[in-house]
């Protein structure tokens, strides 16, 4: 995952990928180190699903650290951690935070980069 510090370094990332999950994740967060692996499992098996349809399209990843980058959580709305944001041509269309299931967060990213691709 690509880590991000700024507002404008998040538009841009935005601004230039059309699939772009965003976890937001924080210092001393047990429950945010506990589910990042499991993410980053799923964003794998999201990936092998795009590249049989479209190649040389991918979900871009990042990360942003909700206590040193404070300015950027705030303006993203996030004030529970862990975070999942995933954006589609910049417009975010799937939020989960704290109490999710990896599953059902899989399958409403499934259905979206379905309808992209």
């Amino acid at each position: 995952m690509k880590r991000v510090h700024t507002v404008d370094e998040y538009n841009r990332l935005l601004a230039e990928n059309p699939l772009v999950l965003s976890y937001v994740t924080g210092i001393d967060c047990g429950m945010c180190d506990a589910v990042k692996p499991k993410v980053v499992d799923m964003l794998q098996r999201i990936s092998a699903d795009i590249a049989e349809k479209a190649g040389d399209l991918q979900v871009l990843a990042v990360e942003i650290d909700a206590h040193t980058d404070q300015e950027l959580a705030a303006q993203l709305s996030v004030f529970t951690l862990p975070a999942i944001l995933f954006s589609v041509d910049g417009r975010e269309l799937v939020r989960e935070a704290r109490y999710f299931s990896i599953g059902e967060l899989e399958g409403r990213i499934q259905r979206y980069v379905q309808l992209y691709v």
